[in-house]
């Protein structure tokens, strides 16, 4: 009886020593830290800003780091929608280009990747493509000494480099302004309208304003001068 005490006793004492040499080589094992990627930060278009473009795309560009290295992986939501849809998704890289509309104001906002799946989202950032035929649009007051001394009017945009009026003459007529940048003109082509009349017009234009001064001439029928002289439309 007494050997089967000892030797209880014995085994207990060895399951204890091995349990204790068990638990040092498991505090001993060493555990991989792996960083996530920071929040992306904009870089261009610049947040709200207005982009002024000669084509018809935009590189959207942001800055994250990871303190792994780990090679940039991202999705990338565009759009003009307040809440932009995802776009692009696995971007591996820093930079993307996306198609734009000239006078339409987009968001978009960026989520990186770390290699083990962990996702870091930035906020959503904005920008607008700059129009430039849209200070030309709206109420416009209208100087015509000739005739009457002023009238209102209004100019909707039409394409690119083409405004419509709806009141020219003061008289109800609809008629095209064609606007060239480049020299800071506009011009109204031959335009027909109901009783034989028929007009043209010419003049100057202010980008920064939108003030346009010009001269007219009205016929009845074309090619007799019935009227001419000049108009200011300002805003």
């Amino acid at each position: 009886m007494k050997r089967k005490i000892i030797f209880f006793v014995t085994l207990l004492i060895i399951s204890g020593l091995v349990a204790m040499q068990s638990c040092k080589k498991a505090a001993q094992v060493a555990f991989e830290v792996h960083h996530s990627f920071t929040a992306p930060t904009i870089i261009a278009p610049a947040n709200d800003s207005t982009v002024t473009i000669t084509g018809t795309t935009v590189d959207l560009t942001w800055t994250s780091t990871n303190a792994d290295g780990a090679t940039p992986l991202a999705n990338v939501y565009f759009g003009t929608s307040s809440t932009p849809p995802l776009y692009a998704s696995d971007v591996k890289a820093m930079t993307l280009t996306v198609p734009v509309v000239v006078g339409k104001t987009y968001n978009w906002n960026v989520t990186m990747i770390d290699a083990n799946g962990v996702m870091t989202n930035g906020p959503i950032w904005s920008f607008t493509i700059f129009d430039p035929i849209a200070i030309f649009t709206g109420s416009f007051n209208v100087a015509e000494p000739v005739d009457v001394p002023h009238y209102t009017t209004n100019f909707t945009k039409l394409n690119d480099s083409t405004i419509v009026i709806d009141n020219y003459w003061d008289s109800g007529w609809a008629a095209d302004f064609i606007i060239n940048f480049a020299k800071k003109t506009y011009h109204m082509p031959l335009t027909t309208w109901g009783g034989g009349y028929a007009g043209i017009e010419s003049g100057t234009i202010n980008t920064t304003t939108g003030a346009m001064t010009g001269t007219y001439n009205i016929y009845q029928p074309y090619p007799t001068v019935i009227e001419n002289g000049p108009h200011t439309y300002t805003k």
